[in-house]
């Protein structure tokens, strides 16, 4: 429940607050989304797109969207979101994502997370990502992402937004001219898209691409020094903390900075076919759609595993997804964490992944049900016997939707390779014995993992709208939430030597 005497739960009930701050709080707050829905200047893209988060109910009337024209927070009113469509390729994405983000553009993640919108079909959601891409529009590319896998990094992007990076002169980069001075030296062309959609699973669909040409090009020298802005200053730091003097520093930048612009000289223009890649990966690329809250969007997860499933041996099949009825819920979260470890160990001795994957939230049981014995088949056996939860107690420091769980305790104990196991967790801390062997330590012992944070990480319990479950992929954003700030902290302090002794 929000506090209806905050400033900003004022402001989003408020008609004259402006429409782009609504949609600007819609997309941070998500708490705030039936305060918002209330509002009588909220505007119809704004409340379709919170529908489609399952955010607020449908109780008053929304202007269906046009055909491939998916909702989009940030649209002005009476401004129509559909764009000429263009024939693009999956492998264009791939090349500048990585750029993008390697660049910077995790920062501008940040601010444009939360402008979902989903597509009619499972080709139009390919499309709409490749549009995205080759138009560099960053809301469109994420956009067309699956909500229940992006979610799970919207907190630690968050965190990412709010870290400084500062140039040689110690003032703060501007990223979002960075990126722009990035995007405008890039130029795209994709031509004679060809896609093909299969239906796997009720709402999930794959989208093979059979044709196409991708050409790719840009100012070699801008690029570089993009990437030099970002990453130089860290350098000087790091140099400095290992002894080297200024003179060696500045001639190992520029010869990066040379290296790399010939290096991309040679690169560009880049020129692939759908032939080609198909050649390279030894299949046609494919990508993975799912249907949520009534909109088709592009699954990052789904589209790994497939692709992984298909590049390895004939004998590889999908699995089938978890049915409803046998998706185990839970109603708080520490419930959600003992029926995770009790899952854990039924795994642990009978190999079953639907069962593991019955007690994960929806994107990761997708994944796991359909993939996980394809990618790491266990033959329907596991490998312990008779294990047993002895003690189990956590502490869950709800915030919303999300709980951080403080571990007090848990034991573990039965057979293991038919020798006496027991195993106890404690915190970061856990201490084993085998009867064979045994150990005993804390995540944070080592001086590197203390610096990255480590006796800060903790296991995550998720809510949606079924009830409370543990989600290590969103566990394993927020470690590497955590470890990248401390990792920036330690780089603009000059100390990244610490991670070294």
């Amino acid at each position: 429940m929000t506090d209806s005497t905050s400033p900003l739960h004022r402001e989003a009930a408020d008609p004259a607050t402006p429409q782009a701050r609504l949609a600007e709080i819609a997309a941070a707050h998500h708490e705030l989304h039936p305060v918002i829905a209330g509002n009588p200047s909220c505007y119809p893209a704004l409340i379709e797109w919170m529908l489609q988060l399952g955010t607020i109910a449908p109780v008053m009337p929304v202007p269906a969207p046009a055909a491939s024209a998916p909702a989009n927070p940030y649209a002005q009113p009476g401004q129509t979101s559909k764009r000429p469509r263009k024939k693009l390729l999956i492998w264009g994405s791939i090349g500048v994502v990585v750029l993008l983000v390697a660049g910077g553009g995790v920062w501008a993640y940040g601010a444009v997370f939360s402008k979902l919108g989903g597509a009619s079909s499972p080709t139009a959601a390919v499309e709409k990502l490749l549009e995205g891409t080759a138009d560099m529009d960053l809301i469109s590319l994420y956009g067309s992402l699956s909500p229940a896998e992006v979610e799970s990094f919207k907190a630690p992007i968050d965190q990412l937004g709010t870290i400084a990076m500062d140039d040689e002169n110690g003032d703060p980069i501007d990223m979002p001219e960075l990126i722009n001075t990035l995007v405008d030296s890039l130029n795209i062309t994709l031509t004679g898209l060809e896609l093909e959609a299969e239906d796997i699973e009720e709402g999930i669909a794959v989208v093979t691409i059979t044709a196409g040409e991708l050409t790719m090009n840009g100012d070699a020298e801008t690029i570089a020094d993009a990437y030099l802005e970002v990453v130089a200053p860290q350098l000087r730091l790091q140099q400095e903390s290992w002894g080297y003097d200024e003179s060696d520093t500045e001639s190992m930048i520029a010869d990066l900075r040379e290296s790399s612009i010939d290096e991309l000289n040679d690169l560009l223009p880049f020129t692939q076919t759908a032939a080609d890649l198909a050649d390279t990966l030894g299949h046609d690329a494919t990508i993975v759609t799912v249907r949520e809250g009534g909109s088709w969007y592009v699954s990052p997860l789904l589209t790994t595993g497939e692709n992984i499933l298909q590049s390895g041996s004939d004998d590889s099949r999908r699995g089938s997804l978890v049915a409803a009825d046998d998706v185990v819920t839970f109603d708080t979260a520490d419930a959600a964490a003992e029926g995770f470890a009790e899952a854990v160990i039924a795994f642990g001795e009978n190999g079953d992944y639907d069962d593991l994957a019955a007690v994960l939230p929806e994107a990761e049981r997708r994944f796991l049900s359909l993939y996980g014995d394809a990618l790491m088949p266990t033959d329907g056996d596991g490998d312990y016997d008779n294990l047993q939860i002895t003690d189990f107690a956590v502490t869950p420091q709800v915030a919303g939707d999300i709980a951080h769980l403080d571990i007090d305790g848990i034991v573990i104990e039965g057979d293991g390779y038919n020798w006496p196991y027991r195993t106890e967790i404690s915190g970061v801390c856990v201490t084993t014995d085998s009867g064979y062997s045994s150990f005993d330590g804390c995540l944070d012992d080592a001086a590197w993992m203390k610096e990255l944070g480590a006796g800060s990480w903790r296991v995550l319990s998720v809510q949606e709208k079924s009830g409370w479950f543990v989600s290590p992929m969103r566990t394993v954003a927020d470690v590497t939430g955590i470890a990248v700030q401390n990792l920036v902290r330690l780089s603009q302090d000059g100390k990244l030597d610490r991670l070294y002794q």
